[in-house]
């Protein structure tokens, strides 16, 4: 005996939808991949940023005050990565809308 949802993928396996509702065109894929290599760069400006700080840091104080700094510079990275990152789906999720509202 089959379950109900082996005879309901055996009544649908022949319909195959015109086209996929979350495809995208090229065009709007080449914009997101540039939109990533901005902000991958944004991201990988402000880590090299935040160790060649860090590093001179070292140089002044002690181990224990480094330690301190550094938890903070950590959270304050965190913080601006994830608004970095916010920003990136943003922008990305205003293109795929649009490139969507063209399709339909």
């Amino acid at each position: 005996m089959k379950s109900a949802i082996e005879v309901a993928l055996e009544k649908t396996k022949d319909i195959a939808p015109d086209r996929d509702p979350f495809e995208i065109p090229e065009e709007a894929k080449a914009k997101i991949r540039e939109i990533n290599r901005e902000y991958d760069a944004k991201i990988a400006e402000m880590e090299i940023n935040v160790s060649r700080r860090l590093r001179e840091m070292a140089g002044q104080m002690g181990q224990r005050e480094l330690q301190e700094h550094a938890q903070e510079i950590g959270r304050q990275v965190r913080q601006e990565k994830d608004r970095i990152n916010e920003e990136r789906r943003d922008k990305t999720e205003k293109i795929r809308e649009e490139y969507q509202k063209r399709a339909e």
